[in-house]
C-alpha cells in the first residue's frame, strides 16, 4: 500500500475545480504530530487555507515549474484549492535540523494527501517577504515552503532519464524523468 502512495504520489500542478474542506486539511495536520523531529524541537508551524480569497494572494507569489520556461503556472480553472504553509519558528529552533523536519514534513502532508484522494505539490520558490506580509507572521516565523493541494487534474508518466532529469510536457502531458535503481545504488555490502 505504502509502495501505491509513493508512486501516486507526483507533483501535480493542474488541479480539477473541487472545494476542499478545512476539516480534511486539518487530518492531514493532526498526523503531522506524530512525525519524527531532529531533537525532538518539533520547530515547524504550519499555516492552512482553504480560503479562495487567501488562496488567490498565496498563488500571487509562488513561481511554478522552473523547468517549464514557458509556462507561468494554472490558469484560473486549474488552481489548487487549499494550501499549508510550512514555517519555522525560530523561537524554538534556528538550525539546519529543521531542513530534516520539513522533508520529513512535506512528504508526508504529500502521501495523506494521496490517501485522501487528492494530490499536491512542494513549492519553495516564493516570494517569502510578500507571503509573510500577507499572513502577518511575526518575526520568529519563517516561511520554509508551501503546499499546493487538490484534486490532480493532469497525467504525469514517469520514465527512465535518457540524456536529461528536466521534466517536460508533450501534448499535455507531464513527463518525469526518474533515474534507475543501478544509478541509485552506489554500493550494497553483504
Amino acid at each position: 500500500m505504502l509502495d501505491e502512495l509513493i508512486k501516486k504520489n507526483r507533483s501535480y500542478r493542474k488541479f480539477a475545480q473541487v472545494t476542499i474542506k478545512c476539516d480534511e486539511i486539518k487530518k492531514i495536520l493532526e498526523i503531522l504530530r506524530f512525525v519524527p523531529s531532529a531533537r525532538n524541537a518539533q520547530p515547524l508551524k504550519y499555516i492552512a487555507s482553504c480560503n479562495k480569497e487567501k488562496n488567490e494572494q498565496i498563488f500571487s507569489t509562488l513561481k511554478w515549474a522552473g523547468y517549464l520556461t514557458d509556462w507561468n503556472g494554472p490558469d484560473k480553472t486549474q488552481k489548487p484549492s487549499a494550501y499549508i504553509v510550512i514555517l519555522q519558528d525560530k523561537s524554538i529552533s534556528n538550525d539546519n535540523f529543521v531542513l530534516t523536519d520539513a522533508g520529513i514534513a512535506l512528504q508526508t502532508i504529500l502521501l495523506k494527501s494521496v490517501e485522501m484522494g487528492f494530490g499536491g505539490c512542494t513549492i519553495a520558490a516564493i516570494d517569502k517577504p510578500r507571503l509573510s506580509s500577507i499572513l502577518n507572521l511575526k518575526e520568529n516565523l519563517e516561511i520554509l515552503y508551501v503546499v499546493a493541494i487538490g484534486k490532480p487534474a493532469e497525467t504525469i508518466e514517469i520514465i527512465d532519464v535518457k540524456d536529461d532529469i528536466k521534466y517536460y510536457r508533450i501534448n499535455d502531458i507531464h513527463y518525469v524523468p526518474k533515474r534507475s535503481l543501478s544509478e541509485l545504488i552506489y554500493a550494497i555490502i553483504e
